[in-house]
């Protein structure tokens, strides 16, 4: 339903047709907040279903907190905002993008959207997917993309890092004391395929290339979804493990996937900072922040090293005995009690200064506890939304944990 259609309507008319759409938050609204309301639950930019969830779903990151379950939720909550504002569209901070699958759902109700993160992998995933390119560069993408897919296929093929360091001398007869993140033919590929980007790809199109590297990097990988081990049998690295484990997946030849792209109104600002230095330097104008932090004390930079390892190309100075992983790796605030306390008191305080809302995302299971939130949201308004979803039980650690997660999401603005 276009503009024109939902504005010629009655009140009346335009609250009998949230009932009939199952479009909840009409009671008491206004015209003209009845209409925006309309207006973002069948925009003009995403009304092509199938198009604007290929985009939003397509090839991603594999990682621990990923979004993906969550983003319709998220999607919703921002649409609330845009009506209590009376805005078609927003300016927008992501402030953890992670996979940036939150970030492509909020590009189709974004003016400007600022994306963030402090790991290198995940800076790179928002702008491969969030800084449109050209039809010219798109054509070159596709065009180096089936090329790195040949070579794939075909070789020749190139020792590198990964195949050096992360994977067996061969797959069908490991060694104990060998690394088996990736089987030696996908180790080889990653390599070859990294050399081609840095011998090959024109400086501009590099990240759209590498991207698609990295995503299956994170997929045909030995391990249950995180880089701080991978399977073994006894001692010695197994594929899948005792159980022989998800094999498919793990041994599946890499081949990468052209990305898909939102051609929208909209314009995006990716960096790769700290957020709390990054919230400092963000314009006044913002509307909404998005903040997923971590809520536990896994850190993001070991558990996904190899991406940042194939991402920089350079054999790391100093690595760890068992997994190798580099003792450089970025280390967060938002990884202990009380450093990510203070760090959350201090960036609501600085967000709010440049931002009307602030939307966090936790977990009931995060080392920022209930009573901790409670202090920090004294001098706010808050609302509060609870989302129960499936847990992630792939590493030995996690084990225990019941078989539902609840996700907290806080709705924060001055009083």
């Amino acid at each position: 339903m276009n503009r024109e259609t939902i504005t010629a309507k009655s009140r009346a008319e335009l609250v009998s047709i949230c009932k009939t759409n199952n479009i909840k938050g009409y009671s008491g609204k206004s015209i003209a907040d009845l209409i925006l309301l309309l207006m973002s639950s069948s925009s003009d930019n995403d009304n092509d279903t199938d198009t604007h969830n290929k985009f939003v779903y397509q090839t991603m990151l594999t990682c621990i907190g990923n979004k993906r379950k969550l983003v319709s939720y998220i999607r919703n909550i921002v649409d609330e905002v845009r009506v209590i504002l009376s805005k078609d569209k927003l300016n927008i901070v992501d402030g953890f993008a992670g996979s940036s699958v939150v970030s492509r759902e909020l590009s189709y109700l974004s003016n400007n959207l600022y994306t963030n993160d402090m790991e290198l992998y995940s800076y790179l995933m928002a702008y491969c997917y969030l800084v449109n390119p050209s039809e010219h560069q798109k054509e070159r993408i596709s065009y180096h993309i089936h090329r790195m897919n040949e070579i794939a296929d075909n070789g020749p093929y190139h020792e590198g890092i990964i195949s050096k360091l992360y994977a067996p001398k061969d797959s069908k007869d490991i060694k104990e004391g060998e690394r088996c993140f990736y089987t030696r033919e996908n180790a080889l590929i990653i390599d070859t395929l990294r050399k081609y980007i840095s011998e090959h790809i024109e400086t501009e199109l590099a990240n759209y290339c590498l991207v698609p590297l990295l995503n299956k990097a994170s997929i045909n990988t030995n391990t249950a979804g995180v880089f701080k081990g991978f399977y073994k049998k006894g001692n010695i690295g197994c594929f899948g493990g005792k159980g022989e484990n998800a094999l498919s997946r793990i041994t599946k030849a890499i081949r990468l996937d052209i990305p898909i792209w939102n051609y929208s109104n909209y314009t995006a600002y990716p960096s790769n900072k700290d957020i709390n230095v990054l919230v400092n330097e963000l314009p006044n104008d913002i509307d909404i922040m998005y903040l997923d932090p971590p809520y536990n004390q896994h850190p993001y930079g070991s558990n996904y090293f190899m991406l940042n390892i194939i991402a920089k190309n350079e054999e790391p100075a100093e690595i760890s005995t068992i997994s190798g992983i580099p003792t450089d790796w970025t280390k967060s605030n938002y990884n202990k009690h009380r450093t990510a306390v203070l760090s959350m008191g201090k960036l609501l305080a600085d967000g709010l200064a440049k931002s009307t809302y602030i939307l966090i995302s936790y977990n009931n299971e995060g080392i920022i506890t209930d009573s901790d939130w409670n202090t920090l949201f004294e001098p706010y308004n808050v609302k509060k939304y609870e989302i129960k979803y499936d847990t992630y039980k792939g590493s030995r650690n996690l084990k225990e944990r019941s078989d539902k997660v609840v996700e907290i999401m806080y709705l924060v603005s001055k009083r």
